[in-house]
């Protein structure tokens, strides 16, 4: 069966399920999958990079809305970027406490915002690479890139939340096994893949919710 757009997967769910009465439920197994998928997977077609201009004496920004785990923060310098250091508060204060402005060296991550130390002097090309959250599909947003790539996550994670809520435990212990492994075998492969140099990054320029201005220190 095909499993290229959001109404093919629902149609396969109900199918592997067989039943024909969870068609207004079904959707609600594919956002609980993807919450799961959340939480536990990372892959590399998420992976994000978000680009901003700091201002001359503001230390925090908020970070992206969407982003589900930090990698690193970059300083862009014409062609090159040198990742900036992260340090606990404690690390940054006892570290560049006597530093009030320049260059940012290295960050701390507080939550919903990053603190650049020491404070910007002055206009920093900046990024943070992050991993995202999926790209829920819906009506509207009909196909994703791990649907493309991996479908049987989708499929066999909807599956179980489906056999879950019918309270079939025999379907529910199948689907679990089906969708551990395809779990496991996704990350094997996006494990190799980054280790062999292979990697997916969406660039994002200005202000797309990332690093927005949060005031002066």
């Amino acid at each position: 069966m095909a499993l290229a757009t959001y109404s093919e997967l629902q149609t396969t769910i109900a199918s592997y399920l067989n039943r024909d009465d969870l068609t207004s439920i079904i959707p609600t197994f594919i956002t609980l999958t993807e919450n799961r998928l959340n939480r536990e997977l990372r892959v590399r077609a998420n992976m994000v990079r978000a680009q901003t201009t700091t201002t001359s004496g503001t230390a925090f920004y908020d970070l992206p809305s969407d982003m589900i785990e930090l990698r690193n923060i970059t300083y862009d310098s014409n062609s090159r970027s040198f990742a900036l250091s992260y340090l606990s508060p404690e690390s940054a204060t006892r570290e560049y406490g006597s530093i009030v402005s320049g260059q940012p060296k290295a960050y701390t991550n507080l939550g919903n915002n990053v603190k650049l130390t020491p404070t910007p002097d002055a206009a920093y090309g900046i990024s943070i690479n992050y991993f995202a959250k999926l790209r829920s599909l819906s009506d509207s947003v009909t196909t994703n890139d791990v649907l493309t790539e991996y479908p049987s996550l989708y499929l066999f994670g909807a599956c179980l939340e489906g056999a879950i809520y019918l309270n079939d435990t025999e379907q529910t212990n199948r689907f679990g096994s089906v969708f551990e492994k395809a779990v496991s075998d996704v990350k094997r492969a996006e494990d190799a893949a980054r280790y062999s140099g292979t990697v997916m990054t969406t660039s994002i320029q200005g202000d797309p919710g990332a690093l927005v201005r949060r005031g002066a220190n």
